[in-house]
């Protein structure tokens, strides 16, 4: 983990990290880790960082599939913080983390989100609020915040997020910056997000989603079907064969058919 630390690279619109000291903290169980962080954080929270300390403190009472994923999800708080010197806003810190991170299962668990299939829609104050949520709350605003930093890495153009972080620690507020970066408001961009996830995550993206589901449990019952009536067909067969003539009739009486 430490080396994986250390060669951390390429964080979107900065780079490489600095040459600065960084702690990074195994916690072993819930309760140390809660210890650690002075339990600030909810229940489903398993990595933490803190820039002003270089510190990043993880949860690993159980194996992990990805633990240099949770890392560098951390890691991208800590560039992030350095690079601009302040806070931004939540919506910003944890979507650019999950980018930096490359989490796009979040991105597919939106397509089969209710709630924006059937066009109920959140501002970023909502995401910031469903960050600070419960868990199922919170998986939703992590991937909402992602998208909305996708957005602004799309209209970067190649250069992607490098002209909003080249702006952001002089300008006098985040939507300063994005006035500076882009000649728009924050309110302006966010009526935009809106229609982006809607056209991206709407009904249609949603029935997509669903569709395969359904088309495989038809296709599974279609089969189970045709199973059955083959079934019945050689137990008419059978039957037919040790019946005789009088087969066909005992096998309507039994309702036995095709």
């Amino acid at each position: 983990m430490a080396e994986a630390a250390d060669h951390a690279r390429d964080f979107p619109g900065i780079g490489p990290l600095p040459d600065r000291p960084i702690r990074v903290i195994l916690a072993p169980t819930r309760e140390k880790y809660d210890s650690l962080t002075r339990g600030r954080l909810p229940l489903w929270s398993e990595g933490a960082a803190f820039p002003d300390a270089g510190t990043i403190v993880l949860l690993t009472d159980r194996p992990s599939d990805r633990p240099t994923g949770a890392l560098r999800h951390e890691l991208a708080h800590l560039a992030l913080r350095w690079h601009v010197g302040r806070h931004v806003p939540l919506w910003f810190e944890e979507g650019y983390a999950a980018v930096a991170a490359q989490e796009w299962d979040r991105l597919d668990a939106l397509r089969l989100n209710w709630q924006l299939a059937r066009g109920v829609r959140m501002d970023l104050e909502d995401v910031d609020r469903a960050l600070r949520g419960a868990r199922g709350d919170a998986e939703t605003g992590y991937a909402l915040a992602a998208t909305a930093v996708l957005m602004l890495q799309r209209w970067g153009g190649e250069r992607g997020l490098g002209p909003l972080l080249a702006n952001l620690p002089q300008a006098e507020s985040f939507d300063a910056a994005l006035r500076a970066t882009y000649h728009v408001t924050e309110g302006d961009f966010e009526l935009r997000w809106q229609r982006d996830v809607a056209s991206r995550y709407g009904w249609l993206s949603w029935l997509a989603a669903m569709g395969f589901f359904w088309l495989s449990i038809g296709a599974l019952l279609a089969a189970l079907v045709l199973l059955r009536r083959r079934r019945d067909q050689r137990k008419r067969a059978a039957l037919e064969e040790a019946a005789g003539a009088d087969g066909s009739q005992l096998l309507d009486e039994l309702g036995i058919n095709e």
